[in-house]
Order: C-alpha cells, then structure tokens, then sequence
C-alpha cells in the first residue's frame, strides 16, 4: 500500500464506475460474487466527486447480438450486456445522475473490457475527457467497478499508459487511483484478483480503500 505522505492533491477529480451493469452482479448473466457489494463504497466517491466539482463516469458493455466475445460465437463468455437489453442496464443502486458521463465500450468485434476502448454518444474518449487542460494540472483518477480482473484491470492499465505519455509530453500529471474495496473479482483461476492487483501496482496504480481516496484528495 502507498502511503499517505505520497498523494498530491489533485486540479481535478475524475471518477469512473466500471460496467456497474445487472449482468455482472448477483443474478446477471455473468454475476460476479457480491458485486453488488461494490455499490455502497463506490456511491460515496461518485458522491465525493461531485463535491469536489468532478466529474463522473460510468462505463457499460454495450455489446451487439453476434460478436466473437460471445461463446455461440467462438468467445469464452455467455452473451452478456446487449445493446438495449435489461442485463445491459446499471444497477438501480448506482448513484447515476443527468451530468454522469457514459462511456460504450464492445460494441464492434471486439473484446471492449478497456474503457479506453469506448465512447460517450458524442465521441468523447476517456482519454480526451482526463488529458490535462494545461502542463500545470494534476488529474486524479479513480476507478471502481466491476471486475478486477477484466474490464478494471484493462481500464487502470491504459490509464497508466495514458498517464506516462502525457508526463513524457510534459503536458501535465495524471495520477491513477485503484479503488480496492470498490471491486470484486471473476476468478475463474486462482489468484486472478491478486495477480491484477499487482499488474495495476506495477503499472504505477494507487491501491487504496475508497476512504483513503477521498481523505487523500480532498
């Protein structure tokens, strides 16, 4: 764990909610064990967020019917989140509001668990929306969601990729924040979570508790 001492107050806050959508939780298509757990600490920082005059975003799978990432089409999944289906819905638990920004992701031929991979219905990317407005500003990004091992990992790495060409650019600073009580894992091998955990460590992620987010960045 990072320690205190080592966060810088941010310019601006950046909160993402990672596929929070009824397929991925207790009941869902692809229900991750307690994944509904997540909503309570994560509420709090999109709630925070707001308060510090952030911004939030919320991505979604928002898969066509036939795609390769779907096992009646040669992928490893159930089909899962399709476009304008129940499943594909968030969670009615999730604090989403009018100002929330939702980000699309899977919805060609591919994959899609990078929220780097989607777009919000007027093209704006993740990346766009993060960038430092000038070589001065300090962005904190803060991701939770669901899973671990997936759609979060794939998000905090581009992040850290992002967040390494900006500083190389001298174009400002982005600090990326793993929210770990905000997550819950698939596992379908032992281990997954962990070893996620540290692929985002290593990338140079924050692993904090949603509390030390917010005690940190306020």
């Amino acid at each position: 764990m990072i320690t205190q001492d080592k966060f810088t107050k941010p310019d601006r806050i950046v909160t993402i909610a990672v596929d929070m959508q009824k397929d991925f939780c207790p009941g869902g298509a692809l229900g991750v064990t307690d994944g509904d757990a997540v909503i309570p600490p994560l509420n709090n920082v999109l709630h925070y967020t707001r308060q510090e005059n952030g911004l939030v975003l919320a991505t979604r799978d928002w898969h066509p019917e036939v795609t390769p990432h779907f096992e009646p089409y040669g992928g490893v999944w159930k089909t899962h989140c399709v476009q304008n289906t129940e499943g594909a819905e968030f969670h009615p638990d999730l604090d989403i509001d009018e100002a929330t920004v939702i980000i699309n992701k899977g919805m060609g031929q591919t994959d899609g668990y990078s929220g780097y991979e989607g777009a919000s219905a007027n093209g704006k990317t993740i990346a766009e929306i993060v960038t430092p407005t000038n070589r001065y500003e300090r962005v904190a990004i803060a991701i939770g969601g669901l899973a671990t091992d997936y759609c979060d990992l794939n998000t905090i790495l581009d992040a850290a990729k992002h967040a390494r060409e900006i500083q190389k650019a001298m174009q400002g600073v982005i600090d990326i924040y793993a929210l770990t009580d905000a997550m819950r894992a698939v596992n379908i091998h032992p281990g997954d979570e962990s070893a996620a955990l540290e692929q985002m460590r290593d990338a140079g992620a924050h692993l904090v508790t949603t509390a030390q987010f917010m005690e940190a960045t306020r």
